[in-house]
């Protein structure tokens, strides 16, 4: 019994200095990386090398954090035998390619930014320039068509007296009605194929089911038992295919429903006083970028250092959307992040708020995968802006309640791709 026990100690005592001649010490060890965020001053301690291995620290992602070094201070002692060997990492630079990272993400967010705030400026005049024009456009040709219609009633000899049509007069009127028919709606649900149809009920269905959970999270968040119905914004043509869908599948009440269209005549069909399914004053004559745009430049004051009132603006700048269904927007990718920055670049907001946001690209699947990077990636920044986080819902869709039957690229000739993500407090 006696020899057992001395064994055990001696197999301790023989543990207790391997652990000691090569035991490895970390000490006084700094290293702090900010994670900060343009209007939305939030700071996390990502790594601190008293925790965790020095190598892992430098891991960053540039698409989803803009990160800034602020220290790096390690000093680290070896012990081996009784001597000790100390290897200082004291001043030590991070490496040039996170550097680079930085840069190059600032950089990126910095043009986002300055080209929303000039894009800005142009678009509160832009209505109504495009309704003036519009209007002594009209006006101008009933004058010249009552005219030619004078003109017509006559004979040749008559006609060439003055109070009636010229030649020249002839050639404007045709130019006018140009124009005029350049702006007149192109959508055509009656040329759409079964294959087309069957992926936008599909989308639509995704566009009510995230709505639905947007709803549902605001309300759980603030503790309220669904009595606050979620707002939605999306672009629809004369026919109302989403709005129906909307109202009729989802069960939403019309007045939740917001739609923008730059063709006067779809506007009026989507009207109730047109005969269509939404409150008049849901739908605006407008492109989406001008509806949702705010008056006030990021930084909160217009160049004058003036103050701008939340009435400016928009006609729809002052509602708080749960979800944007941007379809049928082309693919040209500059617009559709000009839609996005309208829509969500703001002084005014909260984080907490989920917001699901759709969009397409029309015109078939060349080039999609890196057009739809460029809008992802932007969204990111914009989200950035707002303390949140962007989720490709299309990777996880059943969360969501959406089918997993769902695709992404569909319509003839597979010629419109369609994808949804969800921006969350981050």
């Amino acid at each position: 019994m006696m020899k057992y026990v001395m064994q055990s100690v001696a197999f301790s005592l023989l543990l207790l200095q391997l652990s000691t001649a090569f035991s490895l010490q970390i000490h006084s060890s700094v290293l702090k990386i900010r994670c900060s965020c343009i209007g939305n001053n939030h700071q996390k301690n990502l790594c601190n090398t008293a925790e965790t291995p020095p190598q892992y620290c430098w891991t960053t992602t540039k698409r989803y954090a803009r990160l800034s070094i602020l220290h790096v201070a390690t000093s680290t002692s070896l012990s081996a035998g009784g001597r000790e060997r100390r290897l200082n990492g004291n001043n030590a630079d991070p490496p040039s390619s996170l550097l680079e990272a930085i840069t190059e993400i600032k950089t990126a967010e910095e043009k986002l930014l300055a080209a929303e705030d000039s894009a800005r400026q142009k678009r509160m005049g832009q209505i109504q320039q495009r309704q003036k024009k519009a209007a002594t456009r009209e006006d101008r040709i009933s004058t010249l068509e009552l005219k030619l219609e004078r003109t017509e009633s006559v004979s040749i000899s008559e006609s060439e007296s003055a109070g009636y049509m010229t030649a020249a007069e002839m050639s404007e009127l045709k130019g006018l009605l140009k124009v005029r028919d350049s702006f007149e709606e192109q959508y055509d649900p009656l040329v759409f194929t079964k294959e087309h149809l069957e992926f936008k009920a599909m989308h639509n269905d995704a566009f009510i089911a995230l709505s639905n959970y947007c709803e549902k999270e605001r309300n759980r968040i603030k503790g309220i038992d669904g009595s606050e119905r979620a707002n939605v914004f999306f672009l629809d043509g004369p026919d109302g295919g989403t709005a129906s869908a909307l109202i009729d599948r989802g069960q939403f009440n019309a007045a939740q429903c917001f739609v923008a269209n730059r063709h006067e005549t779809s506007c009026h069909s989507l009207t109730q006083s047109g005969g269509g399914l939404l409150p008049d004053s849901n739908v605006v004559y407008a492109t989406a970028s001008e509806a949702l745009t705010v008056a006030a430049p990021l930084s909160s004051e217009d160049l004058t250092g003036d103050k701008i009132g939340k009435e400016d603006g928009g006609i729809f700048s002052h509602i708080d959307f749960s979800a944007y269904y941007f379809d049928g927007c082309g693919g040209f990718v500059p617009h559709i992040v000009g839609m996005l920055s309208a829509a969500l670049l703001r002084q005014d907001f909260d984080a907490s708020k989920p917001i699901a946001v759709g969009f397409s690209l029309l015109g078939g699947n060349k080039d999609v995968v890196g057009k739809e990077m460029a809008v992802s990636q932007a969204l990111t920044i914009i989200a950035r802006q707002r303390g949140m986080r962007v989720v490709h819902v299309l990777d996880d869709p059943t969360r969501y309640g959406i089918s997993l039957d769902i695709k992404k690229i569909g319509g003839a000739n597979a010629g419109t791709f369609t994808t949804w993500f969800l921006l969350t407090k981050d």
